[in-house]
């Protein structure tokens, strides 16, 4: 707001990041690196950090094979997540449109909608 820059006027996509002025691009990775150093430390690689999963407020007492096959299908689906997004990024970067926009046109393999 002090350089007059509304979220609004931020476009959607890759474009959205080189928007962003500098210090809201260097509070962002230093959050990250906050969030990695103090709360998630890389020191476990266990993937619980006893932070819970499935229902919020409800306590979570797993341990054993059943543990292990929730930590295990939690870091797949990351892994599908990752993929995914990148995935998007690349459709951007060679069609020009966001995900959202290839959507909208049927342009969802890069060549024009089909016939």
């Amino acid at each position: 707001k002090e350089q007059g820059i509304l979220f609004a006027d931020i476009p959607n996509g890759m474009n959205g990041l080189f928007s962003v002025p500098l210090a809201g691009l260097t509070q962002i990775f230093f959050f990250m690196g906050f969030l990695e150093l103090a709360v998630w430390p890389a020191s476990n690689y266990s993937g619980d950090y006893n932070l819970g999963y499935g229902r919020p407020f409800v306590p979570n007492f797993l341990d054993g094979d059943e543990l292990k096959r929730k930590l295990d299908i939690e870091i797949n689906q990351g892994r599908a997540a990752m993929l995914g997004i990148f995935g998007a990024m690349v459709g951007e970067a060679v069609t020009g449109q966001t995900l959202a926009e290839q959507v909208a046109s049927g342009n969802m393999i890069g060549y024009g909608p089909p016939s």
